[in-house]
């Protein structure tokens, strides 16, 4: 495979002041003077959080795009790249979590070169969608990958020794995505310098970039590496890894991948640029999901606690919806202050199955439930991306694609459209879904595996308002009650009786620049709505009758 340039970054947002809420007052780091503080975390006095956007509130439902396996191994440029921005926007995602390797900035020591940050920020900026940067580095799902660094790094930082049986080996993979595969030790005083360095030079041209054009707001964070706790919990016995011939512990490896990552995650808060710095580990051990190859809790906390990121997440690798909202509870429950998000990776292996109706069904490896995923995702408070635009050819030959559209035709499949309705959905009320308690955010149809074709005889309480959403055609939905509006939608054909309350005004339309903007009037017979599928719902609540006890907890998963 030929090795290709990268697409990077971007997303920004200005605003002057100093970082708010973003972690307890003893764990905020400095904020350089004068910075432009474009996203941060508000805690807010209901116990929840609110990913913070331009000072406002932003629901991060968000996909991602490996480019650095697009550019390695299928020789797409990045000028190509713009008709997956295109794409992800059309669908309706607001954010594009990017790939980029160290290699295609850093092109030789010392040399750089940005054109890549320009390409996917002017994409970014021309589609209207923010851009998180998936800074893999030297340690993406447990192991180091040769592809992703400069090749002076690759060759000159120190390695741990890797066995099997008792047989030293040089490397423990050669992967037609990534090259070699290697572990690296990155605690490693020079290469943490030479990390700093470039981190720092690629903030300083994102600054310089924005800054030249009035600050379009365009990053909106960082991951810092991928699935970090992939080397401790996954690879560390089965290649016996060693420093001087003394086998290493889980921790005694942990405690190093936790000295880089705080030091590069300070490195991009060092900028005059600000952004959240977020991680993500396997999923979590919780009860029944407590299976091999997964991460306690004590390592998501130790992760949290470091001073220069602002929060973490998993990949969940879960369908069933009940799964998804259980790991969620886990996360919060355990990390109150932290904002909790995920990214849906799980694909079923073919076969057959039997629905939540009993019938038996043909599984080719599709999204079961994406759009089920979403809903309880986001109602949960949780932030939320999906696993991945468009997959590499490589991908596919090799058994990973887990794309939601064709990578080069840019024609759907058959889950795509289930997607695309609640994520289109979901951005009509982008200023309110991603800052309503979930006590008032429910969610229809998405208690099951997979979504029943019938839904009936399940009344939803909201602190309110109650919903009754009656369905024949396996339509899924959601209400939010928030400042005295309530806001619904429904995918297809359904009746929605409201309870509790003197409805006023309804009207269909969406948020544009955070104002409500109506597309036209809506009828409500008896305080009934029979909404349209491509419709969201604004009514207006002009009293309620007296304060519910909210069961939307029930139906999420």
């Amino acid at each position: 495979m030929f090795k290709r340039m990268i697409s990077l970054i971007a997303t920004l947002t200005i605003l002057s002041g100093t970082l708010v809420g973003c972690k307890p007052t003893n764990k905020e780091p400095e904020v350089p003077k004068g910075a432009v503080i474009a996203s941060y975390i508000r805690e807010n006095a209901d116990g929840t959080e609110t990913f913070m956007v331009d000072d406002k509130p932003f629901l991060y439902l968000g996909v991602e795009t490996r480019t650095e396996a697009f550019t390695n191994c299928d020789r797409t440029t990045y000028a190509e790249y713009e008709k997956y921005f295109k794409a992800a926007a059309d669908i309706g995602f607001n954010v594009m979590a990017v790939s980029v390797d160290w290699a295609d900035i850093e092109t030789s020591k010392d040399v750089y070169d940005f054109d890549v940050i320009n390409k996917i920020l002017g994409f970014g900026l021309k589609y209207g969608i923010k851009v998180e940067l998936l800074w893999y580095s030297a340690l993406m799902c447990g192991t180091t990958h040769e592809w992703h660094i400069p090749k002076y790094i690759f060759d000159e930082t120190p390695r741990y020794q890797m066995f099997t049986d008792g047989i030293e080996k040089e490397y423990v993979n050669i992967s037609t995505i990534y090259g070699t595969e290697t572990f690296l030790r990155i605690d490693d005083k020079t290469y943490m310098e030479r990390e700093t360095k470039v981190v720092k030079e690629i903030m300083s041209h994102v600054y310089d970039w924005e800054e030249a054009r009035e600050f379009p707001k365009v990053l909106i964070g960082i991951q810092v590496y991928n699935e970090v706790d992939a080397f401790p919990e996954k690879n560390l016995e089965k290649y016996e890894v060693s420093i001087d011939g003394v086998k290493q512990t889980k921790d005694q490896v942990w405690n190093t991948i936790c000295t880089a990552m705080d030091n590069c995650a300070k490195a991009f808060k060092s900028s005059k640029y600000q952004v959240i710095t977020r991680t993500n580990l396997l999923r979590p051990e919780s009860g029944d999901l407590s299976v091999s190859g997964i991460s306690p809790m004590a390592r998501a906390k130790q992760v949290y606690d470091l001073a220069n990121i602002d929060c973490v997440g998993y990949d969940p690798y879960f369908n069933n919806l009940t799964d998804i909202k259980t790991s969620i509870d886990v996360y919060q429950n355990a990390l109150p202050k932290n904002f909790t998000h995920i990214a849906e990776n799980g694909r079923p292996n073919a076969g057959t199955k039997t629905d939540d109706n009993d019938q038996t069904i043909t599984d080719e490896g599709q999204y079961i439930n994406p759009d089920g995923e979403i809903l309880v995702s986001i109602s949960k408070n949780c932030g939320y991306i999906i696993y991945e635009l468009a997959s590499p050819m490589q991908f596919v030959t090799e058994g990973y694609g887990q794309g939601i559209i064709d990578a080069f035709t840019l024609e759907d499949f058959s889950y795509t459209e289930t997607i695309r309705k609640i994520t289109t959905a979901f951005r009509k009320v982008s200023p309110i879904a991603g800052d309503t308690n979930p006590d008032d955010f429910a969610v229809f149809n998405a208690d099951s595996s997979s979504g029943k074709t019938v839904w009936t005889d399940k009344v939803i309480y909201t602190t309110k308002l109650s919903f009754d959403f009656d369905t024949s055609k396996g339509a899924k939905g959601f209400a939010i009650v928030k400042d005295g509006y309530a806001y619904i939608y429904s995918t297809d054909e359904s009746t929605i009786a409201i309870g509790n309350g003197v409805l006023g005004e309804a009207t269909f339309g969406s948020f544009v620049n955070g104002a409500w903007v109506s597309e036209g009037n809506a009828t409500l017979t008896d305080n009934v709505l029979v909404p349209e599928n491509d419709k969201v719902y604004r009514i207006k609540i002009e009293t309620v009758n007296g304060a519910l006890t909210s069961n939307t907890e029930l139906f999420k998963g």
